[in-house]
């Protein structure tokens, strides 16, 4: 739901998960990896590398791939192009939002907000799904294109209250208004 990309990739075109971070976000990169690990049935491939940025922290980078990659590819990637669907939705559940949170959310004063480049139709179904946890979310927009999904601040409880048991130790300090 965050920051992952699932593609195709190699010379037999399997499909990879590829996490990357910065250095100063490793342990919760370690923590996906554990989860990824705890979750798949049978064997994988796991690759771990650090790419050089132009900043002073580099990126780490992990690729992963299993036996059942090609399922979460058909689903994430139809027509080898990805979206978040209402189907993808429905399969992550509250920990997919709570990892939607840790990537994308943050706060803005004490009201909630979701940026990321989703196309139009990907916020809509985002906004959708929150409804149905009994989150009132809007789209915020321009003239153009659709900017964030907000977030009102007596809504923040019930968000946070759902979410908080998927967001680990080292991260919950996204929970919090600063």
């Amino acid at each position: 739901m965050g920051k992952g990309v699932l593609s195709l990739k190699g010379r037999r075109k399997r499909p990879w998960l590829e996490l990357s971070r910065l250095e100063t976000e490793r342990d919760y990169l370690n923590y996906q990896l554990k989860q990824l690990k705890t979750y798949h049935e049978g064997p994988i491939d796991l690759f771990k590398d650090r790419l050089p940025t132009n900043g002073f922290y580099d990126k780490e980078r992990i690729r992963f791939h299993g036996q059942g990659l090609w399922r979460a590819y058909e689903i994430l990637c139809p027509r080898d192009k990805s979206c978040i669907s209402p189907t993808v939705l429905d399969i992550v559940g509250e920990k997919g939002m709570a990892s939607l949170w840790i990537d994308q959310g943050r706060f803005v004063g004490k009201r909630g907000s979701i940026r990321g480049k989703y196309t139009e139709e990907e916020y809509r179904n985002i906004t959708n799904w929150l409804r149905t946890f009994d989150i009132p979310a809007v789209l915020h927009s321009n003239q153009t294109t659709i900017l964030e999904i907000s977030i009102r601040k007596d809504s923040m409880p019930i968000l946070i209250d759902i979410i908080n048991p998927y967001i680990p130790k080292m991260m919950k300090n996204k929970l919090k208004a600063r």
